[in-house]
Parts: C-alpha cells; sequence; structure tokens
C-alpha cells in the first residue's frame, strides 16, 4: 500500500522533494487548450525525488469531443507514457456521458498502449452503468470523504469506509480527504491510498522500453534500432505514426 497526493498550479510552490510520500500525481491538461502552469515543474521534481508519479486530463466533455481532448492530452505528456499513470479526471459538467469517457480512454490506449485510470467520486460511479469502463480493464481512482476535518500526514484514523463501488471489483486508488495536513507544506492536500507496491504502480504505468517515433522512420528501421523483430513491433503497436510512444 502506498500513500501519495495530486497536485496542480493550486500548488504551486511545493516543495516535493521535502514531502514524505510515496506518488505524486499532477495535473496536465485540461479541456483542448490548458496546459497546467506546474505540470512540468511538479513532475520533474516529485519524479528527481524517488517518487511514484502520475498526471492527469480535466475531461470537459460539455465542449469537446472526446478525441480532440484526448489527442490534445496526448500531444502534450507522451514522454510520461510508461513511466507515470496517465488519468481521465470525470468530475465536470455531463458526467453522465460514459460513452465520451470510453471514447477518451480507448483513444489514448491506442496511441500509447498503455490503458488509463479514470478517477470520480463514490457517488457518480454508482449513478451510471460503467460496465463497458470497468470491463475494459480500465482502473477506477475513487474519491470519497467521510468529513472535511483536518488529517494529519496520511492519518486515516477518520478516513471512514471505502468507497463501495458498482461495476468494479475492485478500487485500485483512494482518495480519501481533500484536507490533508503533510510536513513540509503548510496548506490542504489530496491524500490518497494507492492499494499496490511499486512493482504495481509500475504494471499500471506500463512501464517498458519505449521509442518515440521520429520523422523519417519506418518500421523496419525502429526494429533494427531497437533490436526487435518487425513482426513482433507491428503485433504491438500496430500502425505506426510520427511521435507515437512504441512499446518495445
Amino acid at each position: 500500500m502506498l500513500n501519495g497526493i495530486d497536485v496542480s498550479h493550486w500548488q504551486d510552490g511545493i516543495n516535493l522533494s521535502r514531502i514524505d510520500c510515496d506518488f505524486v500525481i499532477c495535473k496536465a491538461t485540461e479541456g483542448i487548450n490548458f496546459i497546467d502552469a506546474c505540470f512540468y515543474k511538479h513532475m520533474r521534481d516529485a519524479e528527481s525525488s524517488g517518487k511514484c508519479i502520475g498526471f492527469y486530463h480535466f475531461a470537459r466533455p460539455e465542449y469537446n469531443s472526446a478525441e480532440s481532448e484526448a489527442d490534445f492530452f496526448y500531444r502534450h505528456t507522451k514522454n510520461y507514457f510508461g513511466r507515470a499513470i496517465p488519468v481521465l479526471d470525470w468530475e465536470s459538467i455531463g458526467k453522465k456521458n460514459v460513452a465520451w469517457a470510453k471514447y477518451w480512454l480507448d483513444r489514448v490506449y491506442a496511441l500509447t498502449g498503455v490503458k488509463p485510470m479514470i478517477y470520480m467520486s463514490e457517488a457518480v460511479v454508482n449513478a451510471y452503468d460503467w460496465s463497458s469502463v470497468a470491463n475494459a480493464n480500465y482502473g477506477l481512482w475513487c474519491a470519497k470523504y467521510r468529513d472535511y476535518g483536518v488529517d494529519i500526514n496520511f492519518d486515516m484514523a477518520s478516513a471512514g469506509k471505502k468507497p463501495n463501488v458498482k461495476w468494479w471489483k475492485f478500487v485500485a486508488m483512494w482518495q480519501w480527504t481533500s484536507v490533508g495536513r503533510l510536513d513540509g507544506y503548510g496548506g490542504n492536500l489530496d491524500c490518497n491510498v494507492f492499494y499496490g507496491s511499486k512493482e504495481a504502480w509500475a504494471k499500471y504505468a506500463g512501464a517498458t522500453k519505449t521509442y518515440i517515433v521520429q520523422g523519417g522512420d519506418t518500421i523496419s528501421s525502429i526494429a533494427a534500432k531497437c533490436g526487435i523483430s518487425v513482426d513482433a513491433l507491428a503485433a504491438k503497436n500496430g500502425f505506426i505514426n510520427e511521435g507515437q510512444v512504441l512499446r518495445i
């Protein structure tokens, strides 16, 4: 079991090297034109301090297509696939549009070979039919707060009961408070527990050897560079496009 936090520009100035936690999940993008101002710094600082990392996209299904948002997310985060867990943050207006979320998840998976998690509250999970997403094996990060009392240094004595959800057999990660306080930072933090080891985290992240397709690359030239057969490379990645992160 791992303890961690999620951050965005609202935590600008946080020194992640001073925070005693196992993982950090950073806001990356929102919609089709917003990149979080602290994303790259937060990711760099978390990774350099030895923490497991993740990154998320805040969906705006009321404004944009799932494909346009997935592609925007991928373009600005593609170097992190295989190193960090990607997440779809599902809490905007239009939460009932399960098909939109499924398309986004499928699109990112097709581009990267990594299956993102989806984040939402217990109430949203249980309000709609998420069977298509759960059956496709996209992991669930679920938010459920017992109260808004301050919790210190991951003390879960007042966390309450774990989320009770439909569709999924288990919750991979639980965000149990939005008013956590940790040594090294003076403000409130979202605190989370991941039900697995660092090795399990790496599997969710799709940790593997990767190659980013460059201009002029061919499938045969990539296979030669990476010491893999053309057939095996094609089987793992399908049709290859410039900028795509390939699994080797």
